[in-house]
């Protein structure tokens, strides 16, 4: 996950598999919808996450208190996932929809914040999902305890036959970089869409 302070315009010449932008002051929106623009031309999940305390948008300016920053973000309504079509398909599954964060998970994610999660994801999927032949496949995800845990089981990422089931990954070959970043951005878009709940 890639944490962007917008205080000028920003070409994209990363990967990444989540993308939180923050307006600086003085930042024109224009700035932040371009990068949400290259964000699904390369389909990153684009999070607008805050608006700074002065955010100029069709030349005019905006001064912002700070307990409004957040909020006046989310009612902007641009943030973007490329995940979509997949969560329609889980809403369909009992099983998968039977999972949702409970308070104690809720305020584990606060404490530790999104880039926290974000490397437990990683580091998660990396030791237990990765290899061609994960140790104990099928079982290796807790169904309980960690917010990645859950959110595994409620997108289909939390063995190899899921995997394959779900997103057609072939199982019996180790998993690339970057279909581990798909995958930790898949469970880090549950995860935001749970909070918001």
């Amino acid at each position: 996950m890639k944490i962007l302070h917008v205080d000028k315009p920003i070409s994209i010449d990363f990967d990444t598999d989540v993308i939180e932008c923050l307006a600086d002051p003085n930042c024109d929106f224009s700035w932040i919808l371009d990068i949400r623009d290259q964000c699904i031309q390369k389909h990153i999940l684009f999070r607008f996450v805050s608006t700074g305390p002065t955010l100029i948008k069709d030349g005019k300016i905006y001064h912002i208190p700070t307990n409004q920053q957040v909020s006046q973000a989310k009612k902007a309504q641009i943030d973007y996932s490329p995940n979509d079509d997949l969560f329609e398909r889980l809403s369909h599954s009992k099983f998968r929809s039977s999972f949702y964060l409970r308070q104690k998970n809720r305020t584990y994610i606060q404490q530790k914040g999104w880039e926290t999660i974000d490397q437990h994801a990683h580091d998660f999927i990396a030791s237990r999902l990765a290899p061609a032949h994960p140790h104990h496949d099928g079982k290796q995800t807790p169904m309980k305890g960690h917010p990645v845990f859950l959110a595994q089981h409620a997108t289909g990422t939390c063995c190899r036959n899921c995997l394959y089931k779900w997103h057609h990954i072939p199982k019996e070959k180790d998993l690339t970089d970057k279909e581990q970043d798909y995958i930790c951005q898949v469970i880090m878009d549950w995860l935001f869409r749970q909070m918001e709940k």
